[in-house]
């Protein structure tokens, strides 16, 4: 089992990104190689994949620590995990995430999600530093 942890710095409080990415219904806005829709369903998220795939996913967040967590049921009795945190830094906030290689998750797959997570990365920081002047 592999894992992989990508870090970015934003510069936004550690308070504004822990809300934006704890909130279930921004996945789609930044997780871009995850979600490409979502809707609540009780405590959790059903998050569709770019592949069809309805992913139900619970999102536990501590505000106090800085995590957001998330915990995806792909299929009935398993389970992923990834994990994020937000840490406050002179110029904003340093977030990271960090995924790891379910069992039976073929090396591709992870190495596809490892890059997705990069790209993603890239769109948070864009969503959380750059405002519209409209």
């Amino acid at each position: 089992m592999r894992s992989d942890t990508q870090s970015v710095m934003i510069q936004a409080a550690t308070e504004a990104v822990v809300q934006f990415v704890g909130d279930g219904a921004n996945l789609p806005r930044w997780a871009i190689g995850f979600a490409k829709s979502v809707e609540p369903r009780g405590d959790e998220w059903v998050v569709t994949t770019g592949s069809g795939d309805r992913v139900p996913t619970r999102v536990v967040v501590n505000a106090a620590a800085g995590t957001v967590d998330f915990v995806m049921s792909p299929a009935p009795g398993v389970e992923g995990w990834a994990w994020s945190r937000a840490v406050a830094a002179e110029q904003g906030s340093w977030f990271s995430f960090t995924q790891v290689q379910s069992p039976g998750m073929p090396d591709a797959v992870f190495d596809a999600q490892v890059a997705a997570v990069g790209h993603e990365l890239v769109a948070l920081k864009a969503l959380l530093e750059v405002a519209c002047p409209l």
